[in-house]
């Protein structure tokens, strides 16, 4: 291939990407079309620049290899219909996710690729002779377009060499766009501004440029301040809840105590293990096939305090929407204590569930380690307790740390050996599983040792007969049971399954084996209360005490799901650039490579999932 005709393939592959480039920006305008609320100036700016930016970025990636490509072949046509083909397919796909993102909310993924081909999407899909036919035209206008463009490209500009000013103006044009849309971010998130940070998940592949620990660290700069926290609802893209609470006529509002351990799986609830609350099971409700929303803390604890699935996080946190269940608390005149042993900033479970309390929140106990601060979270809230006002009612969130690695408790309660409390993430591996899983069990002892003085010590105020009190965990944690360490891993049982303690004044202890989820609780907590509005206004859970559990249930993780019932896990990720990962596996979490007919037996499930991600939203 000689000199001149690699300036050609240059020369023509620049100007072929950069009407390319406007067309992209013309299409992804349908995304601003239907995404409501971004009528203020900083979205306005902020979405514009995204735009173009994330437009320009996946044009970058897009570029490298076909300017390879363009300068190692010595074969025009065969170069120029490869540049036609990958344009028009990225263009055709562009189009497919604006019509996914229109009805569903969210951008094409494992599951809708799934969902389109795997055997018997026909039966479920019904797309229709009018949908293939439009996507039939679409397709051949953008070929037709394409071919059009490059051959007027080649002829008009093929031979002609590119101005170093044309070269200069669009190289400083990016980067000053670029720049823009993360600048404009990182300052939105850095102080708060929902108009901005809700808008993060509106092009596919969009990545957020975020500063907090930059300007931490070299700055001195306080992140998360609360009274920084904007949270206008004026132009929300959720529909949550769909319409306000009536509420109960007379309220005879009980206390409500929420214990939550960290990482407290489902099989470490014993006599031996955790003997306190062991002992007060015995008046209790034991949930016995019991799952987390997540499989992470931020989504466990969402779904908990927010009824819905965990995919809406992003959304919810983007938005700083508090949870109804906080809102109806309040108009009821709670009183409220939030203590956690871990920063409640990170999760930023104080720009969600505590968004409308940060006044009530103590989550900065002295000490490095949870074996130090566990204790103190304990005997803060006995000393408010024993200073609250008792004119009202109240509820309290208490968040356990030690059973979260790096597994940590005093020496005293090291019932359990051989154990490993100096854990080394560099070199951990399945031969430390026995060491690990006993100082696992030995933090769930010593925690629960804590959670026996809080039971006591109600106990002695004469509180249960008007408290109710759940004990439960955020997500499980598995030490190489599946193949698995920690969690955030997969979604088996040990990760994701956790013990559900619900003690109801006057109500007799019970053991439920159906189905039931995070969820769950916050319909049960409301109904408890007297609220009598239809659930689903609100949740995606039902009442644990009325409903007959779950044919399946969904957990989330950051950028991934799973469909769980008796028979399989059904593993998919809801990001775009994780579009191949699908799995099922069976109950021992197994992977089953021969899963067709288990996905078309279950697509109506799945289905079902894809309408859910979109419930909450306008």
């Amino acid at each position: 291939m000689n000199r001149s005709e690699t300036k050609t393939h240059i020369r023509v592959l620049f100007w072929f990407l950069g009407f390319n480039i406007l067309l992209s920006i013309g299409l992804n305008y349908f995304y601003l079309v239907f995404t409501p609320g971004w009528n203020k100036l900083f979205s306005i700016v902020f979405l514009h620049s995204a735009l173009v930016s994330n437009i320009l970025l996946i044009y970058l990636m897009v570029a490298l290899p076909l300017f390879t490509l363009g300068v190692g072949s010595r074969y025009r046509t065969p170069v120029f219909i490869l540049f036609v083909v990958i344009l028009s397919s990225l263009h055709i796909l562009n189009l497919i996710d604006i019509a996914i993102y229109r009805i569903f909310k969210f951008h094409f993924n494992s599951m809708v690729i799934n969902l389109i081909f795997t055997e018997g999407a026909k039966d479920s899909l019904h797309l229709g002779f009018n949908t293939l036919a439009t996507l039939g035209l679409i397709v051949m206008g953008i070929v037709t377009i394409e071919v059009l463009l490059i051959y007027k490209v080649f002829h008009r500009f093929g031979y002609k060499p590119i101005s170093k000013r044309i070269t200069t103006a669009a190289i400083t044009i990016s980067l000053l766009i670029v720049s823009t849309d993360k600048l404009t971010f990182a300052i939105a998130d850095l102080y708060n501004r929902s108009e901005v940070t809700r808008f993060s998940k509106v092009f596919p592949l969009y990545q957020p440029l975020t500063i907090k620990r930059f300007m931490y660290k070299n700055f001195g700069f306080k992140v998360d301040r609360e009274e920084m926290l904007i949270f206008d609802q004026s132009y929300s893209s959720l529909d949550y809840p769909k319409r306000p609470l009536i509420g109960p006529k007379q309220a005879h509002p009980v206390n409500i105590v929420w214990i939550v351990i960290d990482a407290w799986r489902y099989d470490m609830l014993s006599e031996e293990l955790t003997p306190n609350i062991w002992d007060f099971s015995k008046r209790s409700t034991i949930f016995m096939n019991h799952y987390s929303g997540g499989n992470a803390s931020r989504f466990g604890i969402f779904t908990l305090f927010y009824g819905i699935h965990g995919y809406y996080w992003h959304q919810f946190l983007g938005e700083r929407q508090s949870p109804v269940f906080i809102d109806q608390l309040k108009k009821l005149n709670y009183d409220f204590k939030i203590i956690s042993s871990s920063k409640l900033t990170n999760p930023e479970f104080r720009k969600t569930a505590f968004i409308k309390i940060p006044e009530h929140i103590v989550d900065t106990l002295d000490g490095n380690r949870a074996e130090n601060k566990d204790p103190l979270l304990t005997t803060t809230f006995l000393s408010w307790l024993n200073t609250r006002d008792t004119s009202k009612p109240f509820f309290s969130f208490l968040f356990y740390d030690a059973p979260h690695g790096p597994y940590s408790y005093p020496d005293g309660f090291e019932k359990y050996t051989p154990s490993n409390k100096q854990l080394n993430y560099l070199t951990v591996g399945k031969k430390d599983s026995l060491s690990l899983l006993n100082s696992y069990k030995n933090a769930i002892y010593f925690d629960d040792s804590e959670v026996g003085k809080i039971i006591t010590a109600m106990e002695k105020q004469g509180l249960w007969d008007n408290t109710i009190l759940i004990i439960t965990g955020d997500h499980g944690e598995e030490f190489y049971e599946t193949g698995f360490w920690g969690h955030t891993s997969a979604f088996s049982d040990y990760q994701t399954k956790v013990p559900l303690l619900l003690y109801v004044p006057n109500r007799d202890s019970n053991k439920v084996e159906y189905l039931t989820s995070h969820v769950d609780l916050v319909p049960t907590m409301l109904a408890l209360l007297g609220y009598k509005d239809d659930e689903h206004i609100y949740t995606q859970g039902q009442s644990l005490l009325e409903g007959q559990g779950h044919e399946y249930i969904v957990v989330s993780g950051w950028d991934d799901c799973a469909i769980i019932n008796s028979e399989h896990f059904l593993v998919f990720s809801f990001e775009s650039y994780n579009i191949a990962s699908w799995e099922v596996r069976d109950t021992q979490y197994r992977l089953i490579n021969n899963d067709r007919d288990i996905l078309k037996q279950k697509r109506s499930d799945i289905m079902n999932v894809v309408a859910s991600f979109k419930e909450y939203l306008k």
